[in-house]
């Protein structure tokens, strides 16, 4: 499978090995609705390590073989929210509460 990075989805600190990690080996992934006629965008949620926090994603699928990441962040609480609201999801993924394991990096909530 391809992975295409664009710049954009760097904004956030998230690294490209990290985006790479989360697109080859999700925890969840779930087809989200598109803004632009013509994508089939996908959330994915997942870690570069098992010990790390997770991150959210969001990438297009080209084509069968390539996914296009314009979007990468820790992952937020509001984005589980949505996901029950939006699709009535009950989000424990692989017996892990997601509520219990949204967390930043140390360095982030010191503001670095």
């Amino acid at each position: 499978m391809q992975i295409a990075i664009l710049e954009c989805t760097r904004r956030h600190g998230v690294t490209d090995d990290e985006i790479r990690a989360v697109l080859s080996y999700p925890v969840f992934r779930i087809r989200i609705a598109p803004r632009q006629e013509g994508s089939d965008p996908y959330l994915f949620i997942g870690s570069y390590d098992e010990d790390e926090p997770l991150i959210e994603v969001i990438a297009d699928l080209a084509d069968p073989d390539k996914w296009i990441a314009f979007h990468a962040m820790m992952l937020r609480p509001a984005t589980i929210q949505n996901l029950r609201l939006e699709m009535g999801l009950e989000l424990v993924v692989n017996e892990l509460d997601l509520d219990n394991i949204v967390r930043q990096r140390p360095e982030r909530r010191k503001g670095l």
